[in-house]
């Protein structure tokens, strides 16, 4: 349980979450710029679509669950992600990862983001690494089937690797003793600089389902030299427009190390996923993954607060009567 004396010092933390208790007011003060919806008969209320690239409006936002992005934001929209991903192993100590990320739309499709991380583990805290991030779509929405998208991202690593990567600790900590060494040598590792590069893809099943997922491969640079291939997938359905939506997602993960391609760790876990718009320019996503297999933690649990400037909109939380009962 996380107390007052071991929350992140990180000082971007603390100025964002100073930040959010003022939320509120400065939301209110500041009244960001709405995209015009493009009307278009048989689309349910709030999930018009928006923006010059006439994307509907669950796919403005650039992530579109806890694991799983989507497209790219319309252009000059930003957005402001708040993460927590806790990584609970089978074995060893549980890691805590809290990420603020900042993303911007480009023109013709572009979008850039940043991201500071903040790392927790057995009493430890460090800044492990940062991200810059881009992405690109080649057309439109809706010209291609599936509206692939690219990203690709760069993680500059800053901090010393704790026994196992971040999110895959499973290993316990030894005391005095050969173990204890040998943990304390391998805890003196800097993480290596890495690159991923990942096909994203997104498309509407009828009028309240929605589906994303994310092919990708991970590379670091040095070090171990780790391999990461895999997917993720995510379908949520909309219970009242973008104000409430539920689904599951999944994630598979093949990590390696060269000349031991054949030890691979195979990571597959699933769950529910819940996400909640308290305001038009404010959401919340909860999504509890639990492993499936024994190289999967018992729990990998992520919660994000995300704040967007330029595509909410009030009429997501119209009333029933208003939405003609649709939801």
């Amino acid at each position: 349980m996380l107390t007052i004396k071991n929350l992140p010092k990180n000082p971007f933390i603390c100025i964002a979450l100073g930040w959010i208790l003022e939320l509120p007011c400065s939301v209110q003060a500041q009244q960001p710029q709405q995209l015009a919806p493009v009307n278009v008969e048989g689309r349910p209320y709030g999930e018009q679509l928006v923006g010059p690239y006439n994307q509907p409006r669950w796919s403005a936002r650039g992530r579109f669950s806890a694991d799983t992005d989507v497209y790219v934001l319309p252009p000059l929209s930003f957005y402001l992600d708040l993460d927590y991903h806790g990584t609970f192993p089978r074995v060893g100590k549980s890691d805590h990862l809290f990420t603020q990320e900042f993303e911007l739309g480009l023109p013709y499709r572009f979008q850039l983001a940043f991201e500071l991380n903040e790392e927790l583990q057995n009493g430890r805290s460090q800044i492990p690494f940062t991200t810059i991030e881009g992405r690109w779509a080649p057309a439109n929405w809706g010209k291609i089937p599936l509206n692939p998208t690219l990203l690709v991202e760069y993680d500059i690593g800053i901090g010393k690797q704790y026994p196992v990567q971040a999110g895959q600790n499973a290993e316990q900590e030894g005391g005095d003793g050969p173990i204890g060494d040998a943990v304390r040598q391998q805890t003196m590792k800097s993480i290596p600089d890495a690159y991923e590069v990942r096909l994203l893809l997104g498309q509407e099943i009828g009028e309240y389902v929605e589906f994303a997922s994310n092919i990708f491969f991970d590379q670091d640079l040095w070090a171990d030299r780790e391999q990461e291939i895999g997917f993720s997938t995510a379908c949520s359905f909309a219970l009242r427009g973008e104000a409430l939506k539920v689904g599951l997602e999944t994630s598979y993960r093949n990590v390696s190390q060269p000349g031991a391609r054949s030890k691979a760790q195979n990571i597959f876990e699933l769950g529910p996923s819940l996400t909640v718009k308290p305001s038009p320019h404010t959401r919340i996503d909860l999504a509890p993954l639990f492993g499936a297999t024994s190289d999967s933690p018992h729990l990998d649990l992520f919660v994000i607060f995300s704040v967007d400037f330029g595509t909410g909109a009030a009429g997501d939380f119209e009333s029933p009567a208003a939405q003609g009962g649709r939801h």
